[in-house]
């Protein structure tokens, strides 16, 4: 019988390998039945089995003396961009500090099958589209840099789709001569740009959504109104005879083969149930983690080690991952329970009453003073209809770099929707703090992913946010426009050498549109906008975002003119 199964595998690889002839295409042929002789009967591995069983690949046997150095660049969108590596670098700085297991794109986890003659430099951007790619630093990066004898990967697909996204959708259905279209720009602007130079590209089609009913039809497996992602790639390869890793119909197939029971380990996984238990309800359906990661890696190894493609000489090995050995829990991760508050059940202090149906008020964090007595001044009502008072007059609360402390005058919003909101705000002449004493402090319009009942804790001032706003982090220096994400405060490059005092007024505005939100902030007669891709709002509460005006620190604010508008639903990651 092991005979017969090994004869079987000769003559099913010399099959792939004789369809790649004509143009190096990868096509499905073997892959089904070589590495899953345990899911033979149709049985499904338990939540803790790794995946399909094979015998590992040996290195021993593998020499690349004859090889030359070469570079792998790699471009793409937050399936397949660096996170930072935490299990190579355990002092690395990564996106997902707060995550039980981070993100990982799987352009991390190609060196592990690839000749110590390869450098690997992954350009990859989170929420980046082949269109809005175009206009990044590192798209100058790859055409500056790559050479003759080079690779170049191309992994794109999630982000094109977005129709509600002008400035990062590009059609599925449009052919490869229409400019703009997904095929075109794959080409035109990534493989023909290879080719070009004399390095060699390979197109990989976007990897599966993760289902919990292992359905990958519709949008789980790339497949909308504006056309089938995976497949205009695969077209593209076949039309343009350039090397494809159809990765959307290899994840389909493993995904599908294992069960969702089974694949959910390889998504990014936010929170934890307990220190050492994933919690799954907190799955990141479109982003892997290091161990999925890795396993799509090994996908595209075995593919290109069974293509005619050059950098078949590279693959070192095709060892298939394990969950026991590659999943890896984020050693810096800290256990921290959350309930979110069903806000409608909520009864405040008079000092956090609000009028307007959908609106809340309270203030938490690292707050200097309890949140629901005189002594601290915190506030955060709607004095009359449409007018919030939000802050406090005393030296409380802040904004720094281990936690913040704010009053919030507050709406939650579904993670689903797309909306817009604005506002205009003038510094209350309660405000009466030296300069000096205001460092710190801040207002503005806030987007985050958290909010508490009023509370004095700093354990939860550190939650992610996007903020239009001022934030004086010196005397004699504000900021304008910030964000908080992985507990990292982080401020935008537009700065000024003032601090507001009674009397000042701005207007801020915050625009949601699926993974990006814009942030405006008028201020002194000049305009300040910054953009967030892919920023992460469902770290904590999976549900909803919270949108309000907030203030703190010897600051007091009028918020007026306050209108909140929903533009849609968000197609989501």
């Amino acid at each position: 019988m092991k005979k017969e199964k090994l004869m079987m595998k000769r003559i099913s690889a010399l099959v792939c390998a004789l369809a790649f002839l004509g143009g190096g295409i990868f096509m499905s042929c073997s892959d089904s039945d070589d590495d899953s002789d345990n899911l033979a009967s149709g049985e499904k591995t338990t939540a803790d089995e790794s995946g399909p069983s094979s015998e590992p690949a040996s290195d021993s046997a593998y020499d690349d003396s004859a090889l030359s150095e070469c570079t792998l660049w790699v471009v793409g969108d937050s399936t397949v961009c660096d996170y930072g590596d935490y299990i190579l670098n355990k002092e690395a700085k990564i996106t997902d500090a707060t995550y039980f297991y981070p993100r990982f794109g799987y352009g991390m986890q190609l060196h592990n099958y690839l000749s110590g003659k390869v450098t690997v430099r992954n350009l990859a951007l989170s929420g980046r589209s082949s269109k809005s790619f175009l206009s990044e630093e590192n798209y100058k990066t790859l055409k500056d840099g790559i050479k003759a004898g080079d690779f170049l990967v191309v992994g794109f697909g999630h982000n094109d789709e977005k129709s509600d996204d002008a400035e990062r959708f590009a059609s599925a259905k449009d052919s490869t001569d229409t400019e703009g279209s997904f095929k075109y720009n794959l080409f035109n602007y990534y493989a023909k740009i290879a080719m070009d130079k004399g390095a060699t590209p390979i197109l990989c089609s976007p990897i599966v959504r993760y289902s919990d009913k292992d359905d990958f039809s519709g949008d789980k497996g790339h497949v909308v109104a504006s056309g089938d992602y995976g497949q205009a790639v695969v077209d593209l390869g076949t039309e343009k005879n350039i090397q494809v890793v159809d990765l959307t119909s290899l994840t389909k197939e493993l995904y599908t083969k294992l069960g969702h029971d089974s694949t959910k380990y390889f998504h990014a996984i936010a929170s934890g149930s307990s220190q050492t238990e994933p919690n799954f309800a907190s799955i990141d359906g479109t982003h892997i983690n290091c161990y999925g990661a890795k396993v799509v890696s090994w996908l595209f190894a075995k593919t290109i080690k069974n293509s005619s493609c050059s950098l078949k000489a590279y693959i070192k090995t095709t060892e298939e991952p394990s969950k026991e050995k590659d999943l890896v829990i984020n050693p810096n991760y800290k256990y921290v329970a959350y309930a979110a508050v069903d806000w409608t059940k909520y009864e405040p202090i008079e000092r956090y009453t609000t009028k307007s149906e959908g609106w809340y008020g309270t203030a938490f964090g690292d707050l200097g003073g309890d949140a629901t007595t005189d002594g601290s001044g915190y506030m955060a009502k709607e004095d009359t209809a449409g007018t919030f008072i939000v802050g406090t007059p005393k030296k409380k609360g802040k904004i720094q770099t281990s936690a913040d402390g704010i009053a919030l005058a507050f709406k939650p919003i579904p993670v689903s929707d797309n909306f817009t909101v604005t506002v205009k705000a003038k510094v209350s002449d309660q405000t009466t703090l030296a300069a000096a004493d205001l460092a710190t402090g801040g207002f503005g319009l806030m987007l985050r992913d958290d909010c508490y009942e009023p509370i004095k804790d700093a354990s939860v001032g550190k939650g992610n946010y996007v903020a239009a706003g001022l934030y004086p982090k010196s005397a004699s220096e504000t900021y304008i426009n910030f964000c908080r994400e992985s507990t990292l405060l982080e401020t935008s490059d537009d700065k000024i050498s003032e601090i507001y005092a009674a009397g000042s007024e701005a207007s801020f505005t915050i625009e949601r549109t699926g993974q990006v939100v814009k942030v405006t902030t008028v201020y002194g007669g000049n305009t300040y906008k910054k953009t967030y891709t892919d920023f992460d709002f469902v770290a904590i509460d999976g549900d909803y975002m919270y949108v309000g005006m907030f203030a703190t620190r010897g600051t007091v604010v009028e918020f007026t003119e306050v209108n909140y508008e929903k533009t849609g639903t968000s197609q989501g990651a």
